[in-house]
């Protein structure tokens, strides 16, 4: 049996448990095993709704920082929702600043505003907001450049 038919059968039998027992709520940390467990099977939707559960039923869990990042990351990179991805993002980076998943959420958000959702003025405003928080991480000096980069091209548009 390859390890991937294990997964399948342990996620079959942890779905049992979870019908067999209707009744009682998901816990936050089967919430997350099972958001885990569907996107490493790239099944993004079903893990989308696991983190989205866990958010709405713990809104005060530890791990909202980190479930807020991985549906960002899988709204921009699988499931190509760039205005859901940057709305997770933001949500992340105002409400946990001093996460450490909010210095790649700051970035994340202003690449999305520059690159995918075409809108130059928000994506300096995201990006200047990225220094002002994270001067000295190693995306800085890129989101500098970005930043640059995004200035010259409207100065030329002008």
């Amino acid at each position: 049996m390859t390890y991937k038919n294990v997964l399948m059968v342990l996620s079959l039998f942890g779905a049992l448990a979870m019908v067999a027992g209707c009744s009682k709520q998901a816990t936050e940390d089967e919430l997350l095993k099972s958001a885990t467990l569907h996107h490493g099977r790239d099944e993004f939707d079903a893990a989308l709704s696991d983190f989205q559960e866990l958010t709405e039923k713990y809104p005060k869990s530890d791990k909202i920082p980190e479930v807020l990042y991985a549906m960002g990351i899988i709204c921009q990179n699988e499931t190509k929702e760039f205005r859901k991805a940057e709305s997770l993002y933001t949500r992340l980076v105002m409400n946990f600043p001093t996460d450490p998943t909010s210095q790649g959420a700051a970035y994340q958000r202003a690449r999305i505003l520059a690159w995918n959702l075409h809108q130059p003025d928000s994506a300096m405003a995201a990006y200047e907001l990225f220094l002002q928080r994270y001067p000295d991480i190693l995306a800085a000096s890129s989101a500098r450049q970005e930043l640059d980069s995004l200035k010259k091209s409207l100065t030329k548009a002008k």
